[in-house]
């Protein structure tokens, strides 16, 4: 027979067994919906730059001065006397044409103006004649006047004759074509045989002179804007500053350049300014035509701060990152046209600090984010 003693206790142990079993089958309070929407990203901190900026444009190389070497008088080619692609000076001789006809031309002038001025001789005899007669009263002043224009008629004839034994005389020269300044002749256009001039001067060659030897590039307004402030000399005056060229192989040219040249004119197209440098090219390395990588130091207007290339983001209307922000994505727009390493220079938008998303485009402005564990340190040591 059981103990009346028990019956409280038992009662009372089983209560407290029964709380506990309740509070083991709670569930744990639902998620906040911010919480469950947030999409996990990889981020990196924003750093300031300790370099100077550099700039880097695509360029192409131009000749100093070019010269189109044209026939000046129609004639068969006879001969070519220069080796293409070699250096010649001015007034070498490239091209001889057939002057046989010339020759002749001008011997038929030179024939006319010897008859021309026999004829003027003659005449002015007789003006000198009738000069004296009219002065007796032996003639009319009628026939006076006559002798004289006759005399002045033959006179004129002559000199348009002398004229044109001058021509032609410039004509047989002209058998003989030249180069017109010093540089590398290029292959020739024509061949022994060709008959040319006969309609208009034909092109036989083109003469470049190659050292010192022009890039042409653009450069964004923006930094053109900028280039122009740093520029002590004035905004209207030659910037002059070293700049040097990365080849197409990748090797950088051993001789440095300055820039020459600025087109105050804006390509509405393309928003940039067409720019210039000049470089030295004794060996020739530099040829027209080449593709070129212009780089010059960038005159910074502010901090610099870097970010990982995947972190940007270019519209239409600009350049933007994403940088997390309580919790949140928020864009920010910023002005980055140069690397430094594998990381975009951010010269505008960013002061350094920020947690900046990897590979933010596909997220919305103010959309929920969560910050990977332990990213943002591989983050920054992979795009070093």
């Amino acid at each position: 027979m059981s103990s009346p003693y028990l019956a409280p206790v038992t009662l009372a142990l089983l209560i407290a067994i029964s709380g506990m079993l309740a509070g083991c089958n709670k569930s744990a309070p639902a998620p906040t919906t911010a919480a469950k929407d947030a999409i996990a990203v990889d981020v990196a901190i924003a750093t300031l730059s300790s370099k100077a900026g550099i700039t880097v444009l695509t360029g192409r190389l131009e000749a100093y001065r070019t010269a189109e070497v044209r026939a000046r008088v129609a004639g068969i080619i006879e001969k070519r006397t220069y080796t293409e692609g070699e250096d010649v000076k001015a007034g070498a001789l490239l091209f001889r044409i057939d002057p046989a006809q010339l020759i002749a031309n001008l011997a038929e002038v030179e024939a006319e103006l010897a008859q021309a001025k026999v004829a003027t001789e003659a005449v002015s005899d007789i003006a000198k004649r009738s000069k004296q007669l009219v002065a007796i009263d032996s003639i009319s002043v009628q026939q006076y006047r006559k002798d004289v224009y006759a005399e002045k008629v033959a006179r004129a004839a002559e000199q348009t004759l002398a004229a044109k034994v001058r021509s032609a005389q410039l004509q047989k020269t002209y058998a003989s074509v030249t180069a017109p300044i010093s540089g590398r002749a290029r292959r020739a256009l024509v061949s022994e045989g060709a008959m040319v001039g006969q309609d208009e001067g034909t092109k036989l060659t083109t003469i470049e002179q190659l050292d010192p030897i022009y890039v042409n590039f653009s450069q964004p307004t923006n930094d053109f804007l900028l280039l122009q402030k740093s520029n002590t000399s004035g905004a209207n005056k030659v910037v002059t500053m070293p700049i040097s060229l990365k080849l197409g192989d990748g090797t950088r040219y051993a001789l440095p350049g300055k820039l020459l040249f600025s087109d105050t004119a804006v390509d509405p197209l393309t928003d940039t300014v067409a720019m210039r440098a000049l470089f030295t090219n004794p060996d020739h390395l530099l040829l027209p035509g080449m593709y070129v990588q212009v780089e010059f130091n960038t005159p910074e207007s502010g901090a610099t701060v870097l970010v990982p290339q995947q972190a940007l983001t270019r519209t239409r209307e600009g350049a933007y990152v994403m940088v997390e922000d309580n919790g949140h994505a928020r864009q920010v727009s910023v002005h980055a046209d140069s690397l430094e390493g594998k990381q975009w220079r951010v010269s505008s938008g960013l002061s350094g600090g920020e947690r900046v998303i990897l590979d933010g485009s596909a997220l919305g402005d103010g959309q929920a984010v969560a910050v990977k564990p332990s990213t943002t340190n591989s983050a920054v040591a992979d795009n070093k």
